[in-house]
């Protein structure tokens, strides 16, 4: 046996997601279910209030009845924790939460 034979690994069959057709298909379907999930959005926020039960006591806010607010408000809340881990990490070149890789050997 040569080296190289040894180096060689067996040829396996393609697997279903291989293959690009298969994974457009996965993205179309991946795309019209999100483009249904804000159609209902839409439609059940100009029917409704989302939170219709607490209407009696508490006066509803206007914003929270936009279609997709929670969607945008959620988002916005996660790239907001990303920028502030990311200055808590590494504030003007002093390190707050980071330490050298070495730290505990020291």
């Amino acid at each position: 046996m040569s080296a190289h034979s040894k180096t060689r690994k067996p040829k396996e069959d393609p697997r279903w997601l291989d293959h690009p057709e298969n994974v457009r298909k996965i993205i179309r379907w991946f795309y019209g279910l999100c483009g249904l999930v804000i159609l209902v959005d839409v439609v059940f926020s100009l029917g409704w209030h989302k939170h219709a039960a607490f209407s009696e006591e508490v006066e509803i806010h206007t914003i929270e009845t936009l279609p997709a607010f929670y969607g945008l408000y959620g988002f916005l809340a996660c790239v907001g924790l990303v920028y502030v881990s990311k200055l808590m990490r590494d504030w003007k070149g002093k390190k707050l939460l980071m330490r050298e890789e070495d730290y505990w050997e020291k």
